[in-house]
């Protein structure tokens, strides 16, 4: 199900471009209207999935996490036109909005052009705009740690080849989100024992080429989830194992990340390592073949067993090896 917000930016131009001055060769007015685009209900998704009573805690938790990421806004965009001649710059906008509303009215020298969009890229503090001097080298691109948090924003990117003449012309373009985000919702209650737990995501793409929309996998970037605080939301009865807190619930933990989408061609892994009392330590492996889109929320059940392992619930397609780091030393290997 797709949920469509349109957005009308109201700026007007008296000049043909703020980077080309050769006004003799200025076109007639161009219109541009835009429309983020979302592929996922994020609503629909976490009530589908997560929605039975003891699971209302961490659908109300992981939904608050996951507003800011699949947002109906556009905080911020940067707008660019490339000559199709030379993939130069002929003019470009850079505008913070918050607004669901805008539209652009400017005028251009005739000729074909290239345009790029992105939105929501100003405060992302993991993801940095590259090569933005030409088209073909206009990336999206990770930064260079070899572990990154989770995307703090949703990014949203656009492409439309233009061709402006001597008439008035609108243009309508698509803005879609680059980004996507996986929750793990863990069902804690069995082990009695755990401390805590540590999750962290590998293979999905570092780079993002946006005039090809091509994502490129060779970073090697490992990203961070961030583990969300699952509290039952006031309206609600609590569903608490700690009676002198009415609000924080043990029966589940959640962890989130959002990141460029995985490979459609290959695995994507997610380990987890858990701790249990007494210093004993668990890691388990996911390996999970279906990927991850851009625009998408992939939801994994999973479960910890008296000993630390993090096995996925019925219905769940992965591969898991768990290696046990008891005192003793130790290790098995499961396949599901």
């Amino acid at each position: 199900m797709k949920r469509l917000v349109v957005i009308w930016i109201p700026l007007f131009f008296a000049a043909c471009t703020l980077i080309y001055d050769d006004l003799s060769v200025c076109g007639e007015e161009l219109v541009v209207d835009y429309q983020l685009q979302l592929h996922t209900e994020l609503s629909m998704q976490l009530q589908t999935e997560l929605m039975t009573e003891a699971e209302e805690p961490v659908r109300y938790s992981l939904g608050k996490w996951l507003a800011p990421i699949f947002t109906d806004k556009a905080k911020d965009v940067d707008l660019r036109f490339y000559s199709g001649a030379t993939d130069e710059i002929r003019h470009q906008i850079q505008e913070e909005i918050n607004d669901q509303r805008t539209s652009y009215t400017i005028r251009l020298p005739q000729e074909d052009y290239m345009h790029l969009g992105v939105a929501n890229i100003e405060d992302n503090h993991a993801v940095r705009l590259t090569g933005g001097a030409h088209s073909e080298t206009m990336e999206l691109a990770l930064t260079d740690d070899p572990e990154i948090p989770s995307l703090n924003t949703g990014v949203f990117t656009a492409r439309m080849p233009m061709s402006v003449g001597d008439t008035s012309a609108r243009f309508e373009v698509h803005l879609y989100m680059a980004t996507c985000a996986v929750a793990l919702v863990v069902d804690t209650t069995v082990c009695d024992s755990l401390v805590s737990m540590y999750a962290i995501l590998s293979g999905s793409a570092s780079r993002f080429a946006l005039r090809d929309s091509v994502y490129s996998y060779d970073g090697g970037q490992k990203i961070v989830c961030e583990e969300v605080a699952v509290t039952t939301p006031a309206k609600a009865p609590a569903r608490t194992l700690a009676p002198t807190d009415s609000t924080q619930t043990d029966t589940y933990s959640c962890f989130a990340a959002s990141m460029f989408p995985t490979a459609d061609d290959r695995p994507w892994e997610l380990v987890v390592e858990t701790t249990l009392r007494g210093n004993r330590h668990t890691t388990t492996t996911m390996t999970i073949d279906e990927p991850v889109q851009a625009g998408t929320l992939r939801i994994l059940r999973v479960y910890v067993d008296g000993k630390g392992a993090v096995l996925p619930d019925k219905g769940q397609e992965m591969a898991v090896t768990v290696s046990l780091d008891w005192k003793q030393g130790g290790e098995h290997d499961i396949e599901l």
